[in-house]
């Protein structure tokens, strides 16, 4: 009987697992469903350091390759990575006696990621090759690098945050009389050092090109950005200035004339060639604090400065005295050439736009007053190889046209797209400009139809300087009207075509009104680098059925382009694995449903349905 009883109970408990077998799947899937009892994240990405050599000496150079695992069905961003995207970068430790060259990257495989378009990635497993010299006085210690890998992790449906790993290269140091070996040499095979990267000419910009290293490249789209500067309008005043100064000397010859040019150029070679020295000396970074919005308002209205200067509502020039000073300069020779030279650059000040900003930023982050140097003294010498031209042949120039109708218009058309690059970047920081962007038809009809109006009421021929008040009037009313087409045309084409939701951008005030008008609450977790999530946008909620249903949610979108205390929190409370990320949420914060990754319209349609039933 005894037995019985235990045998009875044995077969119960094995009755109990086989039912708690069974139903697990679909109960985790309810868990999951609710943000619960999901399974642990897995590894996406394994990271080790190799020695080329298996001890160093001091004074003696070596290599580091680190090698990157990453696991099938994922992949991180190249290096250079696609534009606004988190590229993969090896962090170098800050360790004494020891200094490290640029890392080395492999190219990446060329990926379609959603509406981005083509971007460079990494998948399976990849090499960096580092160089590394060991100066002279280094003790005769082990030495262990902590060093670091950023990287993002993404697959066809989703973007991990970005994250950073670490992991440690032990390093042996030996006296001069110790024997040394070569090893992994099969693993550095792979690695090409000394040979940069290929495809920063194939993405065509300056930044590229000069974090891949191709030096000769970025010196060539330097020297082009100069000359494209030279040509810009607001350099036409040094014109007559360099006339007048090579032109009093009729008698020099062609020979001479072209000595004093050179002369001259190199005046404003030696004026760029400091300001780019003094960068690399002090480390003032320009791209880093792009995203402070008081930054970017600094910058929108020096534009709109500027932009209103070329309209003619002021002048930017320096003093008469000063500028009648330079003007005697020119009977000096060789001297007063070069001493003309050398303030020429500032008069043009306000002409060297994005090419020199972008080399200023680069000199800035590398600190190498070498490069600083060169960089800035080619950009200078193209923008003096028109002014070599003009002071060689000035005896042959003096059917140069005057200043004029035509060059009003110049000026009115370039004073509207300067103020216009004020709104775009404006856009990013104040969400109003952002808000009302469309990308429709009548949206463009209206843009166009303000471009025409702004256009005829806004006298292209004239300047503000020398006509009447009235005019005035009439003249800035058809200016900001043209300035708000062109904006709104260059704008609503960034823009995803159909419907556009009304997003709120903070949590709070989200579910304030959510409370308020008694509905329910989407959160968009997005960032700018996440395919998926331009995906959703440009597809999904662009959907007519979808815009519809979503009206009557109180759309939140919060942004986790960058790391904040605030997306911190978010993190910990919601749980964010990776983006994109949806929850729907009542009022009061009870969770209705989630997703991560991107979902088509249809299946976003079932998702609302689904919601939609259940009771509330």
């Amino acid at each position: 009987m005894l037995e019985t009883i235990r045998l009875d109970k044995y077969l119960r408990c094995w009755l109990l697992v086989l039912v708690i077998m069974a139903t697990s799947v679909p109960v985790q899937a309810q868990l999951a469903d609710f943000g619960f009892g999901e399974s642990p994240p897995v590894e996406k990405l394994s990271v080790k350091g190799y020695l080329s050599l298996d001890k160093v000496q001091p004074g003696s150079q070596f290599q580091i390759a680190v090698v990157v695992e990453i696991a099938e069905g994922w992949h991180v961003n190249a290096n250079p990575a696609g534009e606004g995207l988190i590229a993969t970068e090896v962090i170098f430790p800050d360790t004494p006696h020891l200094t490290f060259g640029e890392a080395v990257y492999p190219k990446g495989k060329v990926l379609a990621l959603g509406s981005i378009g083509e971007a460079p990635v990494y998948h399976d497993t990849i090499t960096i090759g580092i160089q590394a010299d060991l100066n002279q006085t280094a003790p005769i210690a082990p030495i262990t690098l902590d060093m670091e890998l950023r990287y993002q992790a993404c697959n066809d449906e989703q973007c991990l945050l970005p994250e950073v790993l670490t992991f440690a290269v032990p390093i042996e140091v030996v006296g001069i009389e110790d024997p040394i070996q070569r090893m992994n040499e099969a693993i550095f095979a792979t690695v090409e050092f000394g040979t940069p990267p290929s495809d920063a000419a194939d993405q065509g910009g300056l930044a590229r090109a000069l974090s891949g290293g191709q030096v000769w490249l970025a010196l060539i789209l330097v020297f082009a950005g100069g000359i494209l500067t030279s040509l810009t309008p607001c350099v036409y005043p040094l014109i007559p200035i360099t006339v007048s100064i090579f032109g009093a000397n009729e008698s020099a010859g062609l020979f001479k004339s072209f000595l004093l040019s050179v002369v001259y150029v190199l005046g404003i070679v030696v004026t760029y060639s400091i300001l780019g020295v003094a960068v690399a000396s002090t480390g003032a970074v320009f791209g880093q604090i792009m995203a402070n919005p008081w930054v970017v308002g600094f910058i929108s209205v020096i534009l709109v400065t500027l932009g209103l200067s070329m309209f003619g509502v002021f002048e930017i020039r320096l003093p008469y005295t000063v500028q009648n000073r330079l003007n005697t300069v020119g009977g000096a020779g060789f001297a007063g050439a070069f001493a003309m030279g050398t303030v020429a650059g500032v008069i043009a000040a306000p002409c060297t736009g994005p090419a020199l900003a972008v080399v200023l930023t680069y000199i800035a982050t590398t600190g190498s007053l070498f490069l600083g140097f060169w960089l800035m003294f080619t950009y200078a010498l193209g923008m003096g190889l028109l002014f070599i031209g003009i002071g060689t042949f000035s005896g042959s120039l003096s059917a140069l046209p005057r200043s004029g109708g035509w060059m009003y218009v110049l000026e009115n058309v370039f004073g509207i797209a300067i103020i216009t690059m004020a709104l775009y970047f404006l856009k990013d920081v104040f969400p109003p400009l952002q808000d009302f962007l469309q990308n429709s038809l009548p949206f463009f009809a209206i843009a166009g139809g303000f471009v025409l109006i702004g256009v005829w009421l806004g006298k292209l021929t004239q300047r503000f300087s020398g006509i009447s008040p009235r005019m005035q009037f009439q003249k800035a009313c058809g200016l900001l009207l043209a300035v708000f087409g062109a904006y709104m045309f260059i704008g609503g084409i960034q823009q995803p075509a159909g419907p556009h939701l009304d997003w709120v951008y903070d949590e709070a005030e989200g579910f304030e009104i959510a409370t308020r008008e008694d509905k329910l609450v989407m959160l968009d977790f997005y960032a700018s680098w996440c395919a998926a999530c331009k995906e959703l946008d440009h597809k999904t909620y662009a959907d007519p059925a979808v815009a519809a249903k979503l009206d009557d949610y109180v759309n939140v979108k919060l942004d986790f382009t960058r790391s904040s205390e605030t997306t911190q929190a978010l993190t910990e409370k919601y749980q964010i694995p990776g983006l994109p990320v949806v929850i729907f949420m009542d009022a009061n914060g009870t969770l209705l449903k989630r997703f991560t990754g991107f979902v088509g319209p249809e299946e976003m349609l079932d998702i609302l349905e689904d919601i939609e039933k259940r009771p509330l």
